[in-house]
């Protein structure tokens, strides 16, 4: 009994010794500035590297926090001035001399209204975890207790973050990880709250007009998670929190929130409540689908730099196709809502000409050095709309190979159970393609090739699945154009992957995507257009003769006379 009970304050004094705590105050909120202080103990060694991340979970961009640091100041665990300087954009050394504890204090500049930004106003506030809390360099492991002074005027604080009984505003993490992935909210928001199977949901709410019924956005979210969690058959948290930020865009997920900007106004009309529910189901649904159901790129992180990888359109895609998904089978949404919103979504991405030069995968991969997803429709795409669309695809083809046995339901459900809560890791790229292709009991090769390549997709062939036919039609558009689809190589080359009279597959273009399709955008149908190529190796001029731009419609109507089958696959996957 006594070796019993030394072991168990070993053990607590070890925790406590490891422990990092925080504590943030903003006295002075006209300043925008955060003044954060770190004990750290436990420590040995004469230098000590606090680093902070480069960029935040959930959005693919740096961010480089590091700038808005400033008045860095280190001492002893005695009170002693310790000498520190950086020695990388966002690392401080700090020479410790041994000393057992350190503590920091700096401030943090916060002037940004956006999701994953700090920001300090006289009335509300939004921490940004990456943005403001320092770790140590090699111990992302160690737990976390952050205490926070708001406003004494301010009645809310929000956040996923797990309270500490007895001590108001103190809240801990098990790691830095999950310290790094919940953020908190501050002010006077409405805070709301309902449970679904003994589990707390927590809804922060900001500028929504009072004749929004507020009962009513609680039961539909409600019966969203209900719905979400039932598909995949697990509440993976103890808690959850709905920060709903309502002003501005922009929203990011978390492992145990999601931090929604949105226009407040816009939930006075049925059509934009209706978009906000999906929008809201998308962040959400992402606490299965890149929290814990990720590609193997997407965690562990490393907060330093990029963390690259193609699978952004199953991250970010399949949780666009889940959102409607989700909404639909939660009952707020009616099948044919969701059939406009795809057909819609189809219309979008056929008729930006990004997607004759980008694949979802390429987006994917790039869309670190970018300024948006998608951000110049002509010559990129966004990996949300393809990998929506892709995710349709996917589902109908593996209830066809099936027969309405198995579904995309059933991949995303093995993908949770296998590699998150057996394995605890991601997926590889072929891991996710292999347990598609087990799901459907076939081959999947063309749906793949339409993630990593420009092909014009067969949209007609997928739906028919569903008993759904494709009706297009078209219009003249300005300028010009080419049938033309093509990819970038590794080497940063414009090669044709399939083209009007003149060119071949595997042509390298002496041109940008950008040149190329302002070229044509300038010319009329009929006009000759000259290029510059090499083909295997030797450069030539080749004459290629612009056609018309065509805009297109896309409507989705049932097939007159469906299979047995396509009315099952139909009923079964939008009920």
């Amino acid at each position: 009994m006594r070796i019993a009970a030394l072991l168990l304050l070993s053990a607590s004094l070890a925790l406590a010794q490891g422990t990092m705590s925080f504590t943030v105050s903003m006295e002075h909120p006209g300043s925008h500035l955060f003044h954060v202080t770190l004990r750290c103990e436990g420590l040995s060694g004469e230098m000590q590297d606090f680093k902070m991340p480069a960029w935040a979970p959930g959005y693919y961009r740096i961010l480089d926090f590091q700038k808005y640091v400033s008045n860095f100041r280190a001492q002893d665990g005695a009170g002693h001035t310790l000498p520190w300087e950086k020695v990388a954009k966002n690392t401080w050394r700090v020479v410790s001399g041994n000393a057992p504890a350190v503590t920091l204090a700096y401030d943090v500049y916060g002037a940004v209204s956006f999701a994953v930004q700090n920001y300090l106003g006289e009335t509300r506030a939004l921490l940004s975890p990456p943005g403001t809390f320092l770790y140590l360099s090699g111990h992302l492991a160690r737990p976390a207790t952050v205490t926070l002074t708001p406003l004494e005027t301010w009645t809310t604080v929000a956040t996923g973050l797990d309270p500490v009984a007895g001590r108001p505003h103190t809240f801990t993490a098990p790691d830095f990880d999950v310290l790094y992935d919940s953020p908190i909210l501050m002010g006077s928001q409405e805070l709301l709250r309902f449970d679904v199977r003994g589990v707390p949901h927590e809804v922060a709410i900001e500028n929504v007009p009072a004749t929004v019924d507020r009962q009513k956005m609680l039961a539909d979210l409600k019966k969203m998670v209900e719905t979400a969690t039932g598909l995949i058959g697990d509440i993976p948290y103890k808690r959850y929190a709905f920060l709903l930020i309502g002003t501005g865009n922009g929203g990011v997920e978390h492992l145990n929130s999601a931090s929604i900007a949105f226009n407040g106004n816009s939930l006075t009309s049925e059509t934009s409540y209706r978009t906000w529910l999906s929008y809201v189901a998308h962040e959400y649904f992402h606490n299965f689908n890149v929290k814990r159901i990720r590609p193997i790129a997407l965690g562990p992180f490393d907060y330093d730099n990029e963390n690259l990888t193609n699978m952004l359109w199953v991250s970010e895609g399949l949780s666009v196709y889940y959102e409607d998904v989700v909404v639909e089978r939660a009952g707020l949404m009616t099948r044919a809502q969701f059939l406009e919103r795809l057909q819609n979504a189809m219309g979008r991405f056929e008729n930006a000409t990004g997607h004759h030069y980008q694949s979802a995968t390429d987006s994917s991969w790039h869309t670190w050095g970018t300024s948006g997803v998608g951000n110049d429709r002509n010559t990129t795409i966004s990996y949300y709309d393809n990998g929506d669309m892709l995710g349709t695809m996917l589902d109908l083809k593996i209830r066809h190979e099936s027969q309405n046995r198995r579904s995309l339901d059933d991949v995303m459900r093995t993908l949770y159970r296998k590699y998150y809560q057996e394995k605890k890791r991601g997926f590889t790229d072929a891991e996710f393609r292999a347990e598609c292709e087990a799901a459907a009991g076939a081959p999947l090769a063309e749906v793949f090739e339409y993630a990593s390549t420009t092909r014009s997709v067969d949209y007609a062939k997928y739906l028919s699945y569903a008993g759904l036919a494709v009706e297009v039609t078209a219009q003249d558009a300005p300028g010009a154009g080419l049938p033309l689809n093509t990819q970038t190589s590794a080497d940063s080359k414009l090669v044709v992957v399939s083209g009007p009279a003149g060119l071949a597959a595997g042509d390298e273009i002496d041109s940008t995507p950008k040149a190329l399709n302002d070229a044509m955008a300038a010319g009329k149908p009929g006009e000759p257009l000259t290029l510059h190529i090499r083909r295997n190796g030797v450069a030539q001029d080749v004459q290629v003769t612009l056609e018309k731009n065509l805009k297109r419609t896309f409507v989705l109507k049932p097939l007159p006379d469906p299979s047995a089958l396509q009315s099952a696959i139909l009923r079964d996957w939008l009920p």
